[in-house]
């Protein structure tokens, strides 16, 4: 069983229980040395390495199952690649975790903050539909044929919300 530390869209219930179709146990937990921001042409975030100083907001899903974990990293892509870190939990103690961290060669791509609750209530619905489609994709992929699942995401599908910034107005499927 694995322990994954979130930060980003995978905080909310929802997609996880679309994902996964179970709620894990969690925990709100902090880690240092990170920052999130947001990405051009998308509306989930990354987290990169920053000072000592930064840090970052999330939760810290429990007992995640090998497959749960395979869904997840299929579900973040080769943009990210996985690490070990230490949040601090909200008694104070620390756990170590898996952490999605962002490619440093698409550090370009980076800009500004993002913003939890602002996601929620201006992508959420439309980022379920995603989830849902990604979800089926996964499992005919690992479950009807039992071979490993080759990552290919679609094209960027465009919200139904008008946001204000262009490039936050994609979803990666």
């Amino acid at each position: 069983m694995s322990n994954v530390f979130v930060y980003g869209t995978l905080m909310a219930e929802e997609v996880v229980d679309v994902l996964i179709r179970r709620q894990p146990r969690k925990v709100p937990a902090q880690v240092r040395g990170f920052k999130r921001h947001r990405i051009k042409g998308f509306v989930f975030p990354a987290i990169v390495p920053a000072g000592d100083a930064d840090e970052v907001p999330g939760l810290v899903l429990y007992d995640l199952t090998p497959r749960e974990m395979e869904i997840f990293d299929e579900f973040e892509g080769d943009e990210y690649y996985t690490t070990d870190v230490k949040p601090q939990l909200e008694d104070g103690s620390a756990l170590k975790t898996s952490i999605y961290v962002w490619q440093e060669s698409a550090r370009h791509m980076l800009y500004g903050e993002w913003d939890y609750q602002e996601w929620r209530q201006k992508h959420l619905p439309d980022y379920l539909k995603m989830c849902g489609l990604f979800k089926d994709e996964v499992e005919e992929a690992l479950g009807v044929n039992n071979r490993p699942y080759t990552h290919g995401h679609a094209e960027p599908v465009e919200s139904t919300h008008q946001d204000n910034e262009d490039t936050d107005s994609l979803i990666r499927e």
